[in-house]
């Protein structure tokens, strides 16, 4: 018996296309023992006698049969076989003694197949390419490099430790956002806002100290707006404050006059008279001074009218 090299890659992968069942894998390549050949079924290891049976081996191709059909899964299942030689001796030549052929045979067989999974393993690895000096790569201590994405040292190459798990993945949540900032940066939304901004941290610094202020105008954004639509005549009362503050002096009678609007209404037609009046105040204070003569003389006037009359 001897392994041919055409058949000594100790691995085979199979999918079984969603809802499809499948019972019997072959097994490619050569192997000695039943239980040098391992399956697994979407990543999870099955137990000969357990989950299935095999047959063939002894330095020959063979046959998996399960107990029970793999079914794919969501999107197909896949089916991993791979041979798993023990390395230990299956024969032992005592010196002088007479060597057995075929137990040499067997065991230059194991050798070959110990080697191609070996090599199978060691193709599965990071290594490093022959045409590049050496580096290492050793993973970092385990205290260093948990939570962490694994990178290589922009010097040397070396394997080391990166950027914490966590701020890789808050970075995807903001791929968009990046992205928008470099289409600013790079021109390609023919802005400068990046540079405009830059111009003006100071400003940026004094509104974040602010930022319940503008939380608050931002609550009333529709007065902004009205606001906003007389401006002029905003300008116009800003250049009249100290009136504005005269007024405001007088909230009380204001609030007075306004409580009386319909006598104020009432006189508004008499504001030519009310005028006059005005302009002899000094003899209404007089009058008034002598009120009571001015009723006395009032009555005498109607009594001599009477009796004249």
């Amino acid at each position: 018996m001897a392994i041919a090299i055409a058949n000594n890659t100790p691995r085979v992968n199979y999918t079984v296309a969603q809802g499809a069942s499948q019972t019997t894998f072959a097994v490619p390549f050569d192997f000695f023992d039943d239980d040098e050949v391992k399956i697994y079924v979407d990543g999870t290891l099955k137990t000969i006698t357990t989950h299935y049976s095999i047959s063939g081996g002894n330095g020959t191709t063979g046959t998996i049969t399960m107990g029970s059909a793999v079914v794919g899964a969501t999107g197909g299942s896949s089916v991993a076989v791979v041979r798993d030689v023990p390395i230990e001796r299956t024969s032992d030549f005592s010196a002088g003694a007479a060597i057995s052929r075929p137990a040499l045979n067997e065991q230059l067989d194991v050798l070959t197949a110990l080697a191609s999974d070996l090599n199978d393993r060691v193709g599965r690895t990071l290594q490093l390419n022959d045409y590049e000096p050496a580096a290492t790569l050793e993973l970092p201590a385990l205290a260093a490099r948990k939570g962490r994405v694994i990178g290589f040292n922009a010097s040397n190459g070396n394997l080391e430790a990166g950027p914490l798990i966590a701020d890789v993945e808050t970075l995807a949540q903001v791929t968009a956002d990046i992205a928008t900032l470099g289409d600013i940066e790079d021109g390609t939304d023919a802005t400068d806002a990046i540079q405009t901004v830059a111009g003006i941290a100071s400003n940026v610094t004094t509104v974040a100290g602010n930022s319940s202020n503008v939380t608050t105008v931002a609550g009333i954004s529709s007065n902004v707006t009205t606001v906003a639509g007389i401006a002029g005549n905003v300008t116009t009362v800003a250049g009249i404050s100290s009136d504005v503050t005269a007024v405001a002096g007088n909230s009380t009678n204001i609030n007075l006059v306004g409580s009386n609007i319909s006598n104020v209404n009432a006189l508004g037609p008499l504001a030519s008279d009310i005028s006059t009046v005005s302009g002899i105040s000094a003899n209404v204070t007089t009058v008034a001074g002598i009120a009571s003569d001015v009723s006395v003389v009032s009555d005498n006037a109607l009594a001599l009218s009477i009796a004249l009359g």
